[in-house]
């Protein structure tokens, strides 16, 4: 006989801004929540494993019950939340969304529901720079102190072998540019001893903290909390109650980078493999003229022409495979 109720959610490596597009990566980090009589994951995957184009997207599925659908759901979104995905986009932040959203939670779905409400399913989490960008800042550095290297000297106690700013007759002070939010943020961080006071965001924050391994432990305007750091193949992400934060650190320009050729390249937007050349090489195109078919997770994503130009080259055939953001052609606008 029915007794409670239960949700199932499915946890995808997919982009649910990008029409849902699977994506592949590898699960540079993965925690799940804490299983329990009310909380069950189903995966088949670990961490350090590789989201490829061979396999279906799906990294687990995650079951919850209660005795009521309210408090099915409750446990639902607590578990999303507690959810930490590294390393490849995933659908967690749509499911919470979808979760936690009025209509879900008072039970007005009909199959029409999420074109309905992709407002508030599909809103991105508040961007809290002045919250965020200290807490980044101080997870790095700390990052950086705990895996910094061993220099030439084999003494504990020689400077070349610490990381703490130190400056004769001046205060430890760490300038560094974050990238987050799709914005670079020049941050400074001023150094005395377990005390850190970040001006960052047009404010400064004090702030103490620890990092033991990928725990980070702080406290900040008198309230204590901790977090947990996790190094993806392009950043990190920090782990926090209230969210995640994405970041990495934008170094100094050497002056070494390729200003890159003349022309616009096209990328490939995931792992795939090619399967049609639509176009000849030296014709002129008309703006959104289909120009390659490539095939992803049993899905075809057409490549088209961004304005009216010509095909300069192709650099795949059909049957060849590509990785994510690969330029796939040569192609010329008529204005450049």
């Amino acid at each position: 006989r029915i007794h409670g109720h239960a949700f199932e959610a499915r946890i995808y490596a997919e982009d649910p801004d990008n029409d849902f597009l699977p994506v592949t990566g590898n699960l540079a980090f993965l925690q799940p929540p804490e299983e329990s009589t009310h909380v069950r994951v189903d995966t088949g995957v670990r961490q350090g494993d590789e989201i490829s184009v061979f396999y279906d997207p799906m990294i687990a599925k995650l079951i919850v019950w209660d005795e009521s659908r309210e408090r099915a759901l409750q446990r639902l979104a607590s578990a999303l939340a507690e959810y930490r995905i590294g390393g490849t986009v995933t659908n967690l932040d749509f499911l919470y969304n979808l979760a936690t959203s009025r209509p879900f939670v008072e039970a007005e779905v009909d199959t029409g529901f999420i074109e309905k409400h992709r407002e508030l399913i599909f809103h991105e989490r508040h961007q809290d720079l002045e919250r965020e960008l200290p807490l980044a800042a101080l997870a790095l550095l700390l990052h950086k102190q705990q895996h910094c290297g061993p220099g030439s000297s084999t003494d504990p106690w020689s400077p070349w072998n610490s990381s703490n700013a130190w400056r004769l007759n001046e205060p430890h002070t760490h300038r560094l540019t974050l990238h987050c939010h799709q914005q670079d943020h020049a941050v400074e961080v001023e150094q005395q001893g377990a005390l850190f006071i970040v001006q960052a965001a047009g404010r400064e924050t004090r702030l103490h903290g620890e990092l033991v391994g990928d725990i980070l432990h702080l406290e900040m305007e008198g309230h204590r909390q901790r977090g947990t750091l996790a190094r993806t193949h392009d950043g990190f992400t920090l782990y926090l109650p209230e969210g995640a934060c994405h970041f990495h650190e934008v170094l100094p320009d050497t002056g070494e980078a390729d200003a890159g050729g003349a022309g616009a390249g096209l990328a490939a937007p995931m792992n795939g493999t090619i399967v049609a050349l639509l176009a000849e090489v030296g014709s002129a195109v008309e703006a959104d003229t289909p120009l390659l078919v490539m095939e992803a997770m049993k899905m075809e994503h057409t490549i088209r022409a961004p304005a009216a130009g010509k095909v300069e080259a192709f650099f795949y055939q059909p049957g060849d495979l590509v990785d994510g953001g690969a330029e796939l052609l040569d192609f010329t606008t008529d204005e450049g």
